[in-house]
């Protein structure tokens, strides 16, 4: 053998809720690191990377703050890693601005440990969105581990985003576990390690050769490095030696090997699963998230700072809190929807509290600067686009034009007429397009046929959506109804329905038209049953590219990827590709905010807010993905996914049987989508201005902040300065309309800024000068807040189906039979290789029998505690499910150590 160096990395990726809550899994953390401090002992050299987030000392501080200082002392004598993340976000759920503050707690739990990291870890992330190379450049990082999403196997690559940002990038298309548990199983040891280096030595430019001992949720980690410095006969050509991310990663890049540069997001489910369905498992969590991340960051913070323009106290600490918890709901797992029932429960608990304290903070910080303006009827603009646009407040319509972030009157005020009028059909016309809307309620534009409920059989799980047969679309059940008119809009009404033997559909659909180049749909949609999904058709007639909104830039994409492996595959990458894959062709892509057809100097874009799932087609025909309904966390056998992706778990609040207000719309506009125009038309839909009513004592009639034709991520404020955070999505260079001074993230000077590149994310201090804040100045004003976003989920219910819990029962009983045959033939076979195929075969058994157990119990509980409106069960641990889980885990463990045993036979 020639030299060879393996570089050993101890780590643990940890998924603080997922089959369990954190109630359980923080219980686990004490253990781990009275591990860590015995490790550390027996090995000065030994280091231990925790999953790259912060998040995981809050979660030990919480449940054993006595041992903080330990924890300390093992980060800052270089035994353990955390961070640089605050948590295991999924980058493609969540809003990019989110996904900057994500680092920017992290980092700054990393001050207070007394550490840096300069190395970032997504090893399980569900792919990967373009603007990661930027947002981790900006907070200095410059080199990251990835598995799931690369389309192709490349050991290292430059990872290039819109902007120019590169990431010098390890792709663990081997998996971030290929040796672990090697103590578990030393009989074969030396043999698995042979196997790994073997397998992997190919694809590997230089004899370096990367290993990971590690698995997910592991609290009782090894030393690979010490167990095999006792074995004899390892080859002296190949040196084992301990590493860690950053220095493997640093080591490598100054090799200045030759490196294929891949530029774009990494959505590709060819070598790891990116698993499409978690777009649109569970939707109302992503209604949810949508709202509380749009109140935050386009409500509280810039209502915020323009208080405290005016002398409210700006607390930062309020407003990371509040970021702090929406990111520990935005963990893969958690937003994904791929977790048990009482995960998600404990999610909408905090996203519904968040929500009604961030409404009263939004509340407080009108009153504290309306006070120095003239009693009346007021927008305050919240994104700096000028804006053009009509809102029905009361019952009146109201013509709001703002001049971007800043408070503006409202001039044009139109009488509503409440109807409640029956019609056939119904036309609109303005001077952007020309609608009819027939008894069905479709709207036809032209040749488009716009907004059709459509259902179809859906064979997935929470993780993989599978379409079936079309089933029908929601008919109407009630005539068209015109519910208000005034000579600039109309809103119209209808209901629908569709029902089968096991399942039922219902919908009250209104449609809004007035001046605006914009359709808009409001849905209050609810289903029973399972194995059903709704989705909402926008057939445009129309061709061209198609730009998907994605956070902080917009993607064009194919209508589906095809470029995938077969199910079978040959025998050198059966080895090598152990996790889930997508196979076939993937046609669901994720997207924020919009989904635009756009041609020559013409676009169509629908937006939606807290839809990510849509597929299209060659023929311009858009669905977005309104519900689908399951009831497995996982199941077997699917037909566009190779492996299993989780426990076997009963999940029914996965049929998502609720009442779900979908909001949606569509817009014209002759203009190329890849330009400010569709981002103002997206802005001025997604973040309305807020109207008020004040009887203030001022003057003041107008007020203007900030204005700017690019989009906002943020305006915050570091100390005493005004922070605002604008980006540019497009390719094409966007003037300012005026020189700012550029910070970094935290608000340190960085020059002078005068316009933003193609992809730029650049933040900006707001000029503090005279006469350019703080607006008119008052005492505090009487303020009625007209537009207060309301909550848009309904409660859940749903229920545990008894037949499936006897089936769970069932399902034990025969494992147990399967388990006591495999304990008597493994007790008389003497060959072994053979005995670890059984044994493995036990752990499988084993394992899906735990699942199984917890799954039952889990469900138990839900019946019976239905009832506790204190939710206490959500964040106190029961013991029986504590036991089962803790047993389940320790299977998963023992189940995936074999699984490379195995593999190595």
């Amino acid at each position: 053998m020639p030299p060879i160096t393996v570089h050993i990395i101890n780590h643990t990726h940890w998924d603080r809720e997922w089959f369990l809550t954190s109630a359980y899994t923080s219980r686990w953390i004490p253990g781990l690191i009275d591990r860590l401090e015995q490790l550390a002992a027996q090995n000065p050299t030994f280091r231990f990377w925790f999953d790259g987030q912060t998040l995981v000392v809050e979660d030990l501080v919480e449940v054993a703050p006595e041992y903080a200082p330990r924890l300390r002392k093992l980060v800052q004598d270089g035994h353990l890693t955390v961070g640089p993340y605050y948590c295991q976000p999924d980058w493609k759920l969540t809003c990019g601005e989110l996904l900057i503050r994500n680092l920017q707690y992290g980092q700054q739990d990393l001050q207070r440990l007394g550490a840096e990291v300069k190395t970032g870890w997504l090893v399980d992330t569900f792919g990967h969105i373009s603007q990661e190379p930027q947002i981790h450049r900006l907070f200095g990082i410059d080199s990251v581990y990835v598995w799931r999403g690369v389309p192709r196997i490349a050991p290292y690559f430059r990872w290039q985003g819109p902007d120019g940002s590169s990431l010098f990038t390890i792709d663990l298309f081997g998996g971030y576990r290929n040796l672990y548990g090697v103590t578990h199983a030393p009989e074969v040891a030396l043999k698995r390690l042979l196997s790994e280096v073997e397998k992997l030595r190919p694809y590997y430019p230089t004899p370096d050769i990367p290993l990971f001992d590690g698995y997910d949720l592991e609290d009782d980690p090894e030393d690979p490095l010490l167990f095999f410095a006792k074995i004899p006969g390892i080859d002296p050509n190949l040196a084992l030696r301990e590493s860690t991310p950053p220095l493997f990663a640093q080591e490598m890049a100054s090799k200045g090997l030759p490196l294929p540069t891949i530029a774009g997001e990494l959505n590709s489910g060819k070598y790891g699963a990116v698993f499409p369905g978690t777009l649109s498992a569970r939707t109302y969590l992503k209604v949810m998230a949508r709202d509380c991340q749009q109140m935050l960051f386009h409500q509280c913070e810039p209502l915020a700072v323009m208080a405290s323009l005016h002398g409210r106290p700006y607390d930062p600490r309020r407003y990371e809190a509040w970021g702090r918890a929406l990111l520990q709901n935005a963990v893969h797992d958690c937003i994904c929807g791929v977790s048990i029932d009482q995960v998600h429960e404990k999610m909408e608990i905090i996203y519904r509290q968040v929500f009604d304290d961030m409404q009263r903070d939004v509340q407080a910080s009108i009153e504290s600067f309306m006070g120095g303006f003239a009693p009346g009827l007021y927008a305050i603009g919240l994104t700096p686009f000028a804006t053009d646009q009509w809102a029905i407040v009361d019952d009146h319509l109201l013509h709001i034009q703002t001049e971007g972030v800043g408070v503006w009157p409202v001039r044009e005020k139109i009488p509503v007429e409440t109807r409640q009028e029956p019609v056939d059909s119904f036309t609109w016309r303005n001077e952007h397009f020309s609608a009819q809307v027939d008894a069905t309620g479709v709207v036809r534009v032209g040749a488009a046929q716009l907004g059709k409920l459509v259902i179809s059989e859906e064979h997935g799980d929470t993780y993989s959506e599978e379409r079936g047969a079309q089933l029908g679309i929601v008919q109407p059940t009630s005539p068209l109804v015109l519910e208000q008119r005034s000579e600039r809009h109309a809103v119209l009404r209808w209901s629908g329905a569709w029902s089968s033997p096991n399942a039922r559909v219902t919908a009250t659909v209104r449609l809004i038209f007035d001046p605006s180049p914009v359709i808009r749909w409001r849905i209050d949609l609810d289903s029973q049953g399972t194995d059903l999904r709704v989705e909402l058709l926008f057939a445009t007639a129309r061709q061209g590219k198609i730009l998907a909104g994605m956070p902080f830039h917009g993607v064009e994409r194919p209508v589906a990827d095809t470029d995938l492996l077969p199910r079978r595959l040959p025998a050198d990458l059966s080895k090598l590709l152990l996790g889930q894959r997508e196979v076939g062709k993937v046609s669901t892509f994720p997207f924020h905010d919009f989904v635009a057809l756009s041609g020559g100097n013409e676009t169509l874009a629908i937006m939606a807010r807290g839809v990510h799932s849509y597929t299209a087609d060659e023929q311009g025909n858009v669905r977005l993905m309104l519900r689908r309904a399951v009831e497995w966390l996982t199941r077997a056998a699917l037909k566009h996914r190779v492996g299993d992706a989780g426990p076997f778990f009963y999940v029914p609040d996965a049929r998502c049987e609720r009442t779900v207000r979908h909001e949606v719309a569509v817009g014209f506009g002759s203009f190329d989508g890849d330009s400010m125009e569709l981002q103002r038309l997206n802005a001025a839909y997604q973040h309305p201005p807020l109207v008020v009513q004040t009887e203030g004592p001022g003057a003041g009639t107008s007020w203007r902040l900030l204005a700017e034709n690019a989009p906002l991520s943020s305006l915050h404020m570091t100390g005493d300065v005004a922070l605002a955070r604008l980006y540019n999505p497009t390719s094409q260079v966007q003037q300012l309309s005026t020189s700012y001074q550029q910070t970094d993230v935290w608000g340190k000077l960085a020059g002078e800024i005068s316009e933003l590149a193609p992809g730029a994310i650049a933040t900006v201090q707001l000029p503090t000068g005279p006469g350019a804040t703080p607006g008119p100045t008052g005492d505090r004003a009487r303020v009625r807040l007209l537009t207060r976003p309301s909550w848009r989920v309904g409660d859940n219910h749903g229920a545990p189906d008894p037949a499936v819990l006897d089936q769970l029962r069932r399902k034990i009983a025969h494992i147990d039979e399967q388990l006591e045959a495999i304990q008597t033939q493994m007790e008389a076979e003497e060959d072994e290789t053979t005995r670890l195929r059984l044994q493995h075969r036990t752990y499988i058994l084993a394992r899906e029998r735990a699942e199984f157990r917890l799954s039952l119990v889990l469900n138990q509980r839900k019946l019976t505690q239905a009832r506790d409106q204190s939710h206490a069960y959500l964040f106190q641990p029961d013991e029986e499910i504590a036991a089962i889980g803790l047993e389940l885990n320790r299977l998963r463990i023992k189940r995936r150590i074999y699984d490379y045993v195995v593999a190595g036979l």
